[in-house]
């Protein structure tokens, strides 16, 4: 009986030690769960997050795709092409020598409709009125024209052609034998007639139907109004239709097309990159031209591997002996500096024709990389437009002395010079001034002179 309380109170802090435990482990148990279900949630909010961003940064790259550098550059790229065209460099030379206010206007041709003449004239072949709309349409949307309203004008809706004709039809049996006149009523008898039927067999007007000579207030006139020859119907409204003269489709002006015919512009904002591209070859033409040379400017030439049609800024030809000398000139214009686009392109037209000496002009100078790759081959490059007579004069000289080395080279003989130079002394334009080079035997350009 004695170890009776004993035992109890045993039982007793057993049970304690094992609720407290229990407790314990239910209490960690619950936290460890309320965490872990915290960091489920600061996962999934991270995840959503990441993905908010993710989509975020990828509308980001989307715009900068669509508007980015790389488009810019592709429609500057495609500008500075444009530029080279024959026809859009006649247009643009006459845009500008005709001032600043100078407006290519549409002109109406009652066989093809509206029509852009001034710009038709540019191209060397006839071509149809689309093709040199085209053109305009190009150059608009390569920023170097502007485009303003001029009219708007009912077009055929089958084929867009503004060459339509109109025509009247009578409402009540459609005919188209329809007359304009002036009607007048004879007050007495109520007769409504055209005028000149009252004057027709009588030395004084008269009505047609009773036959009384026409008083002074017993008549009044009704104004214009139309006669269908065919029916004899008198309406004051006609029915129009319009047909088509070039693919004859005969519709209501309520189903025409209207059509705005615009004029075109120089875009002001590209008038400085404009002139530098049309008229920066002009000194380099002028001195070509008074070394005999004939020039076309811009010209094109069939390339003898691929077949395929090169433009050039210009190109001058000039019979010497039983031979043609050939001198091609590209130009390309950058805001800073000329990139290696347009040289590698040059230098690739240039395998591919005939060229005796080709020239490169960058304005206002070559990057560097472009620099590295003109070493390469035997250009003479400029840099900046050459104006002053100083540079025109070397200019001049070293075409002179260029074509004469040709000449040499291809006679098989060699310039006299003394046998110990290794090393030949020669010159570049580079921004409007003489810069002094030298190239080895191999005529590869070398640092300095050893």
């Amino acid at each position: 009986m004695e170890t009776l309380p004993i035992f109890i109170w045993e039982l007793i802090i057993i049970f304690i030690a094992c609720t407290t435990l229990i407790s314990l482990i239910w209490y960690f148990s619950k936290r460890y769960r309320k965490q872990k279900a915290k960091g489920r949630e600061a996962l999934v909010t991270a995840e959503e997050k990441m993905h908010s961003s993710a989509k975020l940064n990828f509308n980001d790259i989307r715009e900068l795709m669509l508007t980015g550098p790389d488009a810019k550059e592709e429609v500057e790229l495609k500008r500075k092409e444009a530029y080279i065209e024959r026809p859009a460099q006649k247009l643009l030379r006459n845009l500008l020598e005709s001032g600043k206010k100078a407006t290519t206007l549409p002109t109406y041709d009652p066989s093809f409709g509206f029509r852009y003449k001034t710009v038709e004239a540019v191209f060397d072949e006839n071509v149809s009125p689309g093709e040199a709309e085209e053109l305009l349409e190009r150059l608009y949307h390569l920023e170097i024209l502007e485009k303003s309203f001029f009219d708007t004008v009912s077009a055929c809706p089958v084929c867009g052609s503004t060459s339509i004709t109109l025509h009247y039809r009578c409402p009540k049996c459609a005919g188209r034998h329809i007359v304009k006149t002036g009607l007048t009523e004879h007050v007495p008898c109520g007769n409504i007639e055209e005028r000149d039927k009252y004057d027709r067999g009588h030395l004084l007007p008269a009505c047609p139907k009773c036959g009384a000579t026409l008083v002074e207030g017993e008549y009044r006139d009704m104004g214009l109004w139309y006669i269908c020859r065919e029916c004899g119907e008198k309406f004051e409204h006609p029915n129009l239709d319009m047909i088509c003269r070039k693919c004859d489709d005969q519709f209501t002006i309520q189903t025409a097309m209207v059509r705005e015919i615009s004029k075109y512009t120089l875009d002001p904002s590209k008038e400085q990159e404009i002139r530098q591209n049309v008229t920066s070859l002009e000194s380099v033409s002028e001195l070509l031209t008074g070394l005999g040379f004939s020039v076309e400017m811009p010209a094109s030439a069939i390339g003898e591997k691929s077949g395929i049609q090169h433009n050039f800024s210009l190109i001058a030809k000039k019979k010497f002996e039983d031979r043609e000398n050939i001198v091609a000139v590209d130009h390309a214009v950058g805001d800073i500096e000329v990139g290696a686009s347009p040289l590698i392109l040059y230098t690739y037209k240039i395998s591919e024709v005939k060229v005796d000496l080709p020239i490169f002009v960058a304005i206002p100078k070559l990057s560097e990389t472009a620099k590295r790759i003109a070493q390469g081959y035997n250009l003479l490059v400029i840099e900046g437009i050459p104006q002053e007579k100083e540079q025109l004069g070397m200019l001049h000289d070293e075409i002179q002395k260029r074509l004469s080395e040709r000449i040499v080279e291809e006679r098989g003989t060699e310039l006299p010079r003394p046998l110990e130079v290794e090393i030949v002394h020669q010159w570049i334009i580079r921004r409007g001034k003489r810069v002094d080079v030298w190239r080895d035997g191999r005529g590869k350009f070398v640092r300095h002179r050893k």
